[in-house]
């Protein structure tokens, strides 16, 4: 389990340094900070956030609908993760977002989840 903690740590680590080091030099995020901070908004509303397995990178539709600042971006997606009654359900999101500054995000409608 340690090795295991450890090894899922530097992955984070290396993953907030992909961000934030291969950004634009115009400022603008990247479309996969916003498929990152919708994945948390979804958590957020799941019975069992812990269980959440989202889309990967291929399955993930991220569109950015605007060209400057404030960016905003519509993310479409699945995450998979257990109801309360402890079974595996698949919902498919919608969610736009923006960011001025790639450090606050916030939602611009309300995210909509479906269930399959």
């Amino acid at each position: 389990m340690r090795i295991r903690t450890m090894l899922a740590s530097f992955t984070g680590a290396g993953l907030l340094f992909t961000l934030t080091a291969c950004g634009g030099g115009d400022g603008k995020p990247l479309d996969q900070s916003a498929a990152i901070m919708c994945e948390k908004f979804v958590k957020e509303r799941l019975k069992s956030p812990g269980s959440a397995d989202f889309s990967g990178v291929t399955e993930t539709k991220i569109t950015p609908t605007t060209e400057k600042a404030p960016w905003t971006y519509l993310v479409n997606g699945y995450v998979d993760s257990q109801n309360s009654f402890g079974a595996s359900v698949r919902n498919d999101y919608r969610c736009l977002i923006k960011t001025s500054d790639d450090k606050t995000w916030t939602l611009v409608q309300d995210l909509k989840l479906t269930q399959h």
